[in-house]
């Protein structure tokens, strides 16, 4: 049986070449003027040659006075859009258009405009600040006069016109996520609180949204796509959109007011912590939400949910799940991956590790494929003319992207690593259930080494005689950073640091205590999922300040009595239970009969504990720098060991350094 993710599928008048799209991302590049630039075609043109069938933009603004309020803000809910809200940007979307034509992938607009959360302004539209939401606070929007949302509904037609008239094949409404989409604000029973014709029953709040694809259609004709992005589930219970109220009102409804296809996504921004999931969320597990609308639907239905693995998208075809596979980040990561697929490599595509740098929902940072996209032009790995010997002391992730990039340019690379195996602190930090994921850079890394014929040298401490032997033109320091300890807790028996602790798993015993509000408590949740019994502890009022906000969300709900769904402003910062949570707590002593710590001004507690965990302090191991600055002609130093920051940050100082000597 051949493969069904290879075969074409027809959206009315538009044919599909295979059933891969790459779905609708915040942060696409684009000009001052939020028009179309070189970066934007470029952005797109990378997915149409890595054979995309379909890509779907990032929101386009239809409203001019969406435009001149918020052209010279800075954007608060979610980076500025593209918009087409002016005949003049036309000839920019048509360049972009004939372009990805050139490949064969399709190109569809994403209309929309924010609701709730895009930020606060004196215009009508909309009314708040995305901050005051983040955490679920119930916020009064202010209603829209029936006469500006006539405006705002012509300006959408008029914008679906000119996307047919730029060559665009087809539109898309959004109306997902609840707070950030003007449209699923109207759907959604949280957030719209109107007791006019738009508000109140199911039918009254799916007016608004079916008026406009009614509009849409008038101003596009007959035969043009209309698609439409739904929450088929806003994941906070009936106080939300449900699975069922979507496939009872909104599927059909929309269906007969001229829908073309359902592009089916879940949660209400912000007030589910999985709504852009990160990789605490396993994959592809929403897919029972399109699967759900396909059985109701007669139209063709996208679904998208965390795929990495085209095998897994062609099992989700194969059992009728879906009609269409969305990928959204994982296309950010490598533009190529269905290319690589179809050709039988499937160890060259570089997989999202959902790491969620930055805002996490956008296209503006990926950690394992780190060019913004507004510097896509300067992505490009040139050949060099000038080969040199090059020695990377150092096999994590830094060190092995550096040499990577650095082999792909021609020069002669040696790497030396003194453990046994590559990728440092993030091959040892996925050893937990949370942080998986990571190893999907490890191992793209190792594999693309490997092929490039990188003299790999493991389980060997660089020398000075081994210098002396390879006389390296340039050298590079990507010899990461340690976690020590020190203090109370120094020279106490079963005491280890995180990366220590991961190491050696299974020598963790039942009762556990961590310090370290940071990344301490993703290994506080991994534990206690494995069934010990665990109290994280840390000086800081907050948990996880340094984690990316959406996963810092996911830990927030898991760790804390935080509700998505309503609060009053204050996030309570323990919680009983599993993991137990200490906020603002010092640390006394270590004991044999436990870790004594202090909770504030109040009294000394000691917590029993066969492991102790010191999840905190990393300091770069840059002593080779002085020793051997002299040594070479150039030396550098990058990732954890010129300082200490995220993965992303070391991936894009070794990507930068490979590509500049």
């Amino acid at each position: 049986m051949g493969k069904k993710i290879l075969e074409p599928i027809k959206i009315k008048s538009m044919e599909m070449k295979n059933r891969i799209s790459f779905g609708p991302m915040l942060g696409q590049p684009h000009g001052p003027e939020w028009e179309v630039d070189d970066n934007t075609i470029e952005w797109y043109v990378q997915r149409a040659k890595g054979d995309v069938a379909m890509a779907l933009t990032g929101t386009i603004n239809p409203m001019p006075a969406w435009y001149e309020t918020y052209k010279d803000m800075p954007s608060m809910g979610f980076p500025h859009p593209l918009t087409i809200h002016d005949d003049s940007y036309i000839p920019g979307y048509k360049k972009l258009t004939d372009a990805v034509h050139k490949y064969g992938m399709k190109l569809g607009a994403q209309l929309g405009a924010g609701g709730a959360m895009q930020g606060a302004s004196e215009s009508p539209y909309p009314k708040r600040n995305f901050l005051d939401v983040m955490y679920g606070m119930d916020v009064p929007v202010e209603s829209f006069t029936l006469e500006e949302l006539e405006v705002i509904k012509n300006d959408l037609a008029v914008a679906a016109a000119r996307s047919k008239e730029a060559g665009f094949d087809c539109v898309e409404l959004h109306t997902a996520h609840g707070y950030v989409s003007l449209w699923g604000g109207f759907m959604s029973p949280f957030t719209n609180t109107r007791t006019d014709k738009y508000g109140g029953s199911w039918e009254n709040r799916l007016r608004y949204p079916v008026e406009s694809i009614q509009a849409m259609r008038k101003a596009v004709g007959d035969d043009y796509p209309i698609l439409i992005r739904i929450s088929a589930d806003e994941l906070f219970g009936d106080e939300g959109v449900t699975l069922e109220d979507t496939l009872k009102y909104s599927i059909p409804m929309l269906e007969e007011a001229g829908v073309d296809c359902f592009d089916v996504t879940m949660g209400s921004q912000l007030h589910n912590p999985n709504n852009i999931p990160s990789l605490y969320v396993p994959r592809g597990h929403y897919f029972y939400l399109p699967d759900a609308v396909r059985k109701v639907a007669t139209v063709p239905v996208i679904g998208v949910g965390r795929i990495l693995e085209l095998d897994m998208a062609e099992k989700f075809l194969q059992q009728g799940m879906a009609d269409i596979i969305c990928l959204g980040r994982q296309l950010i990561a490598d533009p190529e991956t269905p290319k690589k697929y179809f050709e039988g490599r499937p160890e060259d595509i570089r997989k999202c590790i959902g790491d969620l740098p930055g805002f996490g929902g956008c296209c503006e940072c990926c950690a394992v494929n780190p060019t913004p996209p507004n510097m896509i032009s300067c992505n490009e790995v040139v050949k060099t003319n000038s080969p040199k010997k090059i020695l990377v002391i150092g096999g994590g992730v830094a060190g092995m992207e550096a040499a990577r990039v650095a082999a792909l340019r021609g020069h002669n690379v040696v790497l030396f690593e003194k453990e046994r195996s590559l990728g440092g602190n993030v091959d040892i930090l996925a050893n937990t259930s949370l942080n998986y994921e990571f190893r999907n850079l490890v191992d793209y890394l190792s594999t693309q080494m490997s092929k490039l014929g990188i003299d790999i040298r493991v389980c060997r401490k660089v020398t000075k005689k081994d210098i002396a032997e390879i006389k390296p033109d340039v050298l590079i320091l990507a010899t990461g950073s340690t976690m020590s300890i020190s203090g109370p807790a120094q020279d106490k028996l079963n005491v280890m640091t995180h990366i220590q602790a991961l190491k050696n798993i299974h020598t963790i015993g039942q009762k556990v205590v961590i310090q370290g509000l940071g990344y301490g408590s993703e290994l506080a949740i991994a534990l206690a999922e494995s069934g010990r019994d665990v109290t994280v502890f840390g000086k800081a009022k907050e948990i996880a300040s340094n984690v990316a906000p959406l996963r810092r969300y996911f830990l927030l709900k898991r760790l804390t009595d935080i509700d998505v769904t309503k609060g009053d402003g204050d996030i309570p910062m323990r919680k009983e239970g599993n993991p137990l949570v200490l906020t603002g707590t010092s640390l006394v002593d270590t004991t044999p009969d436990g870790v004594v710590v202090k909770e504030g001004e109040g009294d000394e507690i000691t917590l029993p504990y066969d492991t102790f965990i010191i999840s905190m302090g990393r300091k770069s191991n840059n002593e080779l720098y002085d020793q051997l600055k002299d040594k070479v002609p150039e030396i550098y130093k990058i990732g954890d060991c010129k300082e200490i920051g995220e993965i992303f940050e070391a991936m894009q100082a070794a990507n930068e350094l490979g590509k500049k000597i």
